[in-house]
């Protein structure tokens, strides 16, 4: 593309952006991006939280011919992207596992038509009979892959059909612009996103990972409630706090009321859809200042003046750590990410990683429960994926349920099993028809008993509401009330969607999976690659207990990790404002010790100790010193922190 075309395309996007959005110009390296992508650059993008990101595929979308596929890991992501982009008056939709196919087809057959300039999937589409069908008629312009550290095994979200894009996109691949976008990737895992999605001559464009207006802190005291209190009393507007476990989402939720009087409310998957959606739509409209959620909570939930983002536990990683925390502060204004942190905490979570994450017998075992429960005969094909009782695998195996789960995901990693969906413990039914139609099936001329009856019943158990909108109601319990087999009901609901008399949504439950090969006795998996996938979790665990233990600046701390350069020190996050409030210059004989140590080169912090014989605090001064005076520099390795003399 020539330069002339490519300038007048960018003024095109800066027309679209004030139009959609609102604004005049781009946030410093959006332009890069969009620039870069106009171009026909492989491009990929690394901003952090809150970056702006989602603008970089988002605006050129619009001036490109054809349509952008946008490839997103969750299904409540997409959503919630495409119901902004409504808002914006952007053409957008999404295909999903919630879609039925004659839903999807229409969808598909909408985009070859033109109505959309945005299409929104999750990767296990794109290698779909009816996706490759479609693929060529689809005149697709863009491919954009968001969240993309998905693609490696060392990024904390890892989906191994993020690893099969490009594969499944062959025949167009080099017909359409390619670009990737992640906030948290480090070095490893950026060369592992250019690697999979085989970007030759890739553009790579980072803001760095700094967020300057969060004071990053860290409570390791005895009493994390008066941590938490004093945070939420203390700052006004909206924040969140983060809980392990759903239970202690519940407890905290009314802890944090009582204790401060503010309007405080759970959200996990143990709620039905309905009520986590009006918790999520309070906070963003200000009628609930703060949420207490598991990490199902926030993503890509875009509320601008989070003040605070409090973690009651620390999360497995300093990724989903960082996105999580970088949820506070989007409109530039101070915010306060704070860390609660006892070292157990870590402990607990590597005993959960050692007993809960399957051994290769362990993983035998999984495999042939899992099998055996859907009666796959030893060389027998599975031609349809299909949801697992874990109840029947657990009685198999004797294992536990978390480690059946575990192990269905490992499985799913090592390209054993593709992990398709998630069925539902609960069913969500929304009536398309009045009242009186439903009162008149009886009198109708093909008029079917079975069908009525079931019509009747399910408007008995979902009530009125489910006129209005979907009501979520325990699918057992509408196989007891019902006196049908799961299903039956299934189908039942199927049969009624498509003539249009309601529409129905299942959610959070059974795994459903689909076995890749013929059943074997023993599938074919290596054990060293099963221990390394737990020891890039442990490794991951390291690194978080690093973070919340270091004397240093963390925000420094996190950009290291994150593949920045001898980044600078913040000046405001705890340790920062501690080191002001004790600059003490360290003693002269250990500063000459350390600068003659460094000349042979660099070295690690157990190297400093045993050669210079300088005790753990009276090191940590005279490095601290050295590196704001400018004569020390550090980076992270796979040995820890090393020093070298500037």
């Amino acid at each position: 593309m020539h330069e002339s075309e490519v300038d007048t395309l960018f003024d095109a996007t800066l027309q679209k952006l004030k139009k959609h959005w609102g604004y005049d110009q781009f946030r410093p390296g959006q332009d890069d991006a969009i620039l870069s992508v106009l171009e026909g650059k492989e491009t990929l993008v690394l901003f952090p939280t809150g970056g702006g990101k989602s603008l970089c595929y988002q605006v050129p979308a619009l001036v490109l011919k054809g349509v952008t596929v946008v490839i997103s890991p969750l299904v409540a992501l997409m959503e919630d992207q495409v119901e902004q982009l409504h808002q914006r008056n952007v053409t957008a939709t999404f295909i999903n596992s919630n879609l039925k196919t004659g839903e999807i087809e229409q969808r598909l057959v909408n985009a070859r038509n033109g109505m959309y300039k945005l299409l929104y999937c999750a990767p296990e589409r794109l290698s779909t009979p009816l996706f490759q069908h479609e693929m060529d008629q689809l005149q697709i312009s863009m491919i954009a892959v968001d969240e993309a550290h998905c693609i490696s095994e060392w990024g904390h979200d890892f989906r191994p059909q993020y690893r099969l894009i490009r594969e499944a996109l062959e025949p167009i691949e080099d017909k359409v612009r390619w670009l990737a976008l992640t906030a948290t990737a480090t070095p490893e895992v950026r060369d592992d996103i250019l690697e999979v999605l085989r970007f030759k001559k890739p553009n790579i464009i980072s803001k760095g990972f700094e967020r300057p207006n969060l004071k990053w802190w860290v409570y390791s005291g005895s009493s994390r409630m008066k941590a938490i209190e004093r945070m939420v009393t203390k700052y006004e507007g909206s924040g969140l706090v983060y809980a392990g476990t759903r239970k202690l989402c519940n407890e905290l939720a009314v802890t944090i009321q009582l204790l401060t009087g503010k309007i405080t409310a759970a959200y996990h998957a143990g709620l039905d859809g309905s009520r986590r959606s009006k918790v999520q739509e309070a906070w963003i409209k200000g009628g609930v200042p703060v949420v207490v959620a598991t990490n199902a909570f926030g993503m890509g939930i875009d509320k601008s003046d989070c003040r605070y983002v409090i973690h009651h536990d620390p999360p497995g990683s300093l990724e989903a750590y960082y996105q999580e925390a970088g949820r506070a502060g989007r409109d530039g204004e101070l915010s306060f990410p704070l860390l609660c942190y006892r070292p157990s905490d870590i402990q607990k979570l590597r005993t959960q990683i050692i007993q809960n994450y399957p051994t290769l017998e362990e993983l035998y075992k999984i495999y042939s429960g899992v099998c055996d429960s859907l009666n796959l005969a030893i060389g027998s094909v599975m031609e349809q994926p299909q949801p697992i009782e874990i109840e029947s695998v657990e009685k198999r195996t004797k294992l536990s349920k978390r480690l059946i789960l575990g192990g269905i995901k490992v499985l799913d990693s090592l390209r054993v099993f593709d992990l398709i969906t998630e069925y539902s413990n609960q069913v969500g039914v929304q009536f398309m028809i009045g009242v009186d139609s439903i009162r008149s099936l009886r009198q109708s001329s093909d008029y079917n008993e079975k069908k009525a009856v079931f019509i009747e019943n399910l408007f008995r158990i979902f009530g009125p509401e489910s006129m209005n909108e979907l009501v979520y109601v325990s699918i057992n319990h509408v196989v007891e009330r019902t006196e049908l087999t799961f299903n039956q009901v299934l189908t039942g609901l199927d049969v009624l969607l498509k003539e249009q008399i309601l529409t129905y949504r299942l959610a959070d439950g059974k795994p459903v999976i689909k076995l890749r090969d013929v059943r074997e006795s023993k599938p074919t998996i290596d054990r060293k690659t099963v221990e390394n996938f737990r020891n890039i979790l442990l490794k991951k665990l390291d690194y978080m207990r690093g973070y919340s233990e270091t004397g240093e600046c963390r925000s420094r701390y996190l950009r290291i990790y994150f593949g920045e350069q001898n980044p600078a020190a913040c000046g405001i996050c705890d340790n920062c404002m501690k080191a002001k409030k004790k600059l003490v210059i360290p003693e002269t004989s250990n500063l000459k010790k350390l600068k003659e140590i460094l000349k042979s080169g660099e070295k690690n912090m157990d190297s400093l100790v045993s050669e210079s014989g300088i005790n753990g605090m009276a090191l940590f001064k005279a490095l601290s010193w050295m590196s704001r005076e400018g004569m020390v520099s550090s980076k992270w390795t796979k040995n820890g922190e090393v020093f070298t003399l500037k």
